[in-house]
């Protein structure tokens, strides 16, 4: 019969070797593997005769034999009944997996061992370590986030807060863990109602298992109320039943108050897109209005011309009949009432150049305020003892530009139309004084410009315009008077001047309290000057010169052609500048050049007058326009060294002016040395090289200024080559070297920058003058150029070229 207590042994040895677990047993003295049963060896990868070489250590490669010795040594002594640890075992093929280890020291037969249950959790261990990241993860991201998170478990506790939850609300996680959120957050209505969770928006979102978002006020430990955005979620499980909520909250109190912002700047940004709106709509209506005063002064200014032709016939003619001798003394009266008509009519057509900017003007440095107390005795004697004049003139006021003759006219005009609003009785107040004119105004004026100015200000007390009608007291023939009290034609003139001076004009009235009219005219640093012009009207006899009158109008010419042989002067007529041209280069002598402006053909007469000089220097010219904005007048003002008499003339005009003409074309200009008067009169700088003081090259396109150009350096001693493009400059100087540049800035084919810069480079002693009516480009400013302003006066290049 067999050993029960072996069979035993036998059926533990069996267990144990089949056993899930890995079962180690060591020796207590020589720590030696007695047992390794097949969980472990198959693991291991050793067989069981490796194993019984070997020790606990071998299979541990964090511990060293002493180590573990000192390890166990608890158990050895009787201090510990087991150890229970994890540490790394090594298999054969040198892998590694982690093993969580029971440790006993079990005796038997008083032979005590080692008994080991090992369990391989290298698994687990990752999926603790995927887990521990996971949450690592979540944690960093629920804690590091701004939005405010909350959790609540299926009684709707708090299961959760972060950190920026703690934040939001004032109370940590420890203090709301297992309290219903809605009694510590949400208890109270900011008017200090209580709130039932019942009527709770987001306690909503559980019981209902739905999403829930929008906005709500919670109450913060410190009892102040604050706004939230908030979100809430029911959590749900792999069955679909909601165990919790999560809570999702931010403090909106600055996106409240940007958005209260963003309301206020909606709202006072469609306050100002409407102003800006009604601004635009006002300078639109500005701009219509002074689109429709260009178009008229056009206009205006064409039949200002016609009428002047016209006039200049019937004129010369009365006058011319006036002188028969077989004319009675009742049909002289009736002439000279002719005679008197046609001078209203140029005063007409005067105003009507006016006001389109077309009449020349003679600008002078004046003082607005001697001209009005010089005005003083004449507006009493014109207005009347019952109007009260006032004058005022600011102390330390500047000179403005102006043509001082028409600043008389303008301000006698506006005293008259103020005498007739007041009925002629009434207060007249005449200003003057510095005024500066900001950005801000020209916003609100776009046909004002920035700078200095003199402002004159003409103020009466009587009935004012209307507003209706204000926009429209500038237009020709626009008048608030009865039928048959005015033409309409004072106020525009009046604009027309200030206009063409440059300058601004503005009106303020009021029905009932009176009418200022402002007028601003630039400042000019210039002195005043001295005198003003003598003027007559006795009738000057010629001497016989011959006179090649130029007109294409065939009535004018007849006309002007008797006048002048009744004035004691031979003439020769032409119909047009190229048969003027054929006259002069016949050789006939000729002492004066009269010839209208805008004549027919391809030969302008300004071209004329330059190729008549350069065979006659001594030749004088006299121009003649009803329609003066043409080649002779530039930005509404006469050029220098050029005279004109304006379309309709009386014959005692026109003998003044011719007699001046001649006068002036026969003598030397002042300064003028006797070996520069001796060159000129050699034949337009074909001297001899003593007579010669250098060359100079003009680079004008424009022929009557490249004329006024051309004559001041011929008579101080230059030899004048002249180019009308740059291109031809070029090929001027590349064939000639050149003491002197004077050129204009614009030219047809490019401006003139690069050309001085490489007339400079290739000569640095090169005079360089540049003539000019706009800006100068920096870079020239740095380059050593003198700088003529157009327009310029005879005096001014000489100064410029250092004469």
């Amino acid at each position: 019969m067999p050993d029960t207590r072996e069979m035993t042994a036998e059926r533990l040895g069996q267990i144990v070797e089949g056993a899930a677990a890995e079962i180690y047993i060591f020796g207590h003295d020589d720590l030696r593997f007695l047992l390794v049963n097949k969980g472990a060896r198959d693991n291991l990868g050793y067989s069981k005769k490796e194993l019984a070489r070997l020790h606990p250590w071998d299979l541990k490669p964090e511990y060293t034999k002493k180590q573990f010795i000192e390890f166990v040594r608890p158990l050895l002594d009787g201090r510990e009944e087991h150890l229970q640890f994890e540490t790394v075992h090594e298999r054969k093929d040198g892998s590694t997996y982690d093993a969580s280890v029971r440790l006993q020291l079990i005796s038997s037969d008083d032979l005590p061992v080692f008994y080991a249950a090992i369990q391989d959790i290298t698994e687990q261990n990752q999926v603790r370590k995927e887990l521990q990241e996971v949450s690592g993860r979540l944690d960093a991201i629920l804690n590091n986030t701004t939005m405010a998170v909350f959790m609540m478990d299926e009684r709707q506790h708090c299961s959760f807060m972060n950190k920026a939850a703690e934040e939001l609300t004032g109370y940590t996680f420890e203090e709301t863990r297992g309290k219903p959120l809605h009694d510590v957050v949400h208890h109270t209505y900011p008017d200090g109602r209580p709130f039932p969770i019942e009527e709770c928006p987001i306690d909503r979102a559980f019981p209902e298992n739905h999403k829930t978002q929008g906005e709500e006020v919670f109450v913060h430990k410190d009892g102040s109320f604050y706004h939230v955005g908030f979100t809430a979620s029911p959590v749900i499980d792999s069955d679909g039943t909601p165990v919790g909520t999560v809570i999702e909250a931010h403090n909106i109190e600055e996106e409240l108050q940007a958005r209260e912002a963003l309301t206020s700047f909606n709202a006072a940004l469609r306050d100002r897109v409407d102003e800006a709106m009604t601004e635009r709509e006002e300078l639109e209506v500005q701009l219509v209005q002074a689109q429709k005063m260009e178009a008229l002064g056009q206009l205006t200014g064409g039949v200002a011309h016609d009428f002047n032709n016209l006039l200049q016939v019937i004129g010369g003619n009365l006058e011319l009949l006036k002188q028969d001798p077989i004319i009675d003394g009742r049909n002289t009266a009736r002439i000279n009432n002719a005679i008197s008509g046609v001078e209203r009519g140029a005063k007409l057509a005067s105003q009507l150049l006016a006001f389109g900017r077309q009449q020349p003007l003679n600008p002078k440095p004046i003082n607005a305020g001697r001209v009005l107390r010089g005005m003083g005795d004449m507006l009493r004697r014109t207005l009347g003892e019952t109007v009260q004049i006032e004058t005022i003139v600011s102390a330390g006021l500047w000179n403005c530009l102006a043509d001082p003759r028409l600043l008389e006219n303008v301000l006698l005009n506006l005293a008259i139309n103020a005498r007739d609003a007041m009925n002629g009785r009434g207060k007249l107040t005449l200003e003057a004084g510095n005024a500066s004119l900001d950005e801000e105004y020209v916003a609100a004026n776009p046909d004002a410009s920035v700078g200095k100015y003199v402002m004159i200000a003409v103020t009466d007390t009587g009935r004012g315009i209307p507003e209706e009608s204000l926009s429209k007291v500038f237009e020709p023939f626009f008048t608030t008077k009865a039928p048959g009290e005015g033409t309409g034609l004072g106020l525009s003139m009046v604009f027309g001047f200030v206009k063409q001076s440059g300058g601004h004009i503005a009106i303020y009235s009021e029905e009932g309290e009176g009418t200022t009219v402002r007028i601003y005219l630039p400042r000019t640093h210039k002195e005043e000057m001295s005198k003003r012009p003598a003027s007559g009207l006795v009738t000057a006899q010629g001497n016989d010169e011959v006179i090649l009158v130029v007109e294409d109008d065939e009535d004018v010419r007849a006309t002007v052609v008797e006048q002048l042989g009744n004035l004691g002067y031979r003439v020769i007529e032409a119909s047009s500048a190229d048969s003027a041209l054929a006259i002069i280069q016949c050789g006939i002598s000729i002492d004066l050049l009269f010839t209208d402006v805008v004549m027919p053909g391809k030969l302008r007469s300004p071209e004329l007058a330059r190729m008549a000089k350069e065979r006659m220097p001594n030749l004088a010219v006299l121009f003649t326009s009803g329609y003066t904005k043409n080649a002779i007048v530039h930005g509404g003002k006469l050029d220098d060294d050029i005279e004109l008499i304006s379309k309709p003339y009386s014959t005692e005009q026109l003998s003044q002016k011719i007699r001046a003409t001649l006068d002036m074309a026969g003598e030397p200009e002042a300064g003028d040395t006797t070996e520069a008067v001796k060159y000129r009169q050699n034949g337009n700088g074909k001297g001899t090289d003593g007579d010669r003081i250098g060359r100079a090259l003009v680079v004008e396109d424009e022929p009557l200024i490249r004329m006024t150009l051309i004559r001041p350096l011929e008579r101080a001693g230059y030899e004048v080559l002249e180019a009308d493009s740059l291109k031809t400059a070029r090929e001027r100087i590349k064939r000639t070297q050149v003491d002197v540049v004077v050129s204009d800035f614009g030219l047809p084919d490019g401006k003139a920058t690069q050309f001085l810069q490489e007339v400079l480079q290739k000569n640095p002693d090169v005079d360089i003058v540049l003539a000019t009516g706009g800006n100068v480009p920096e870079e020239l400013e740095q380059m050593p150029v003198s700088i003529l302003r157009k327009p310029f006066s005879g005096d001014a290049l000489k100064k410029a070229l250092g004469l």
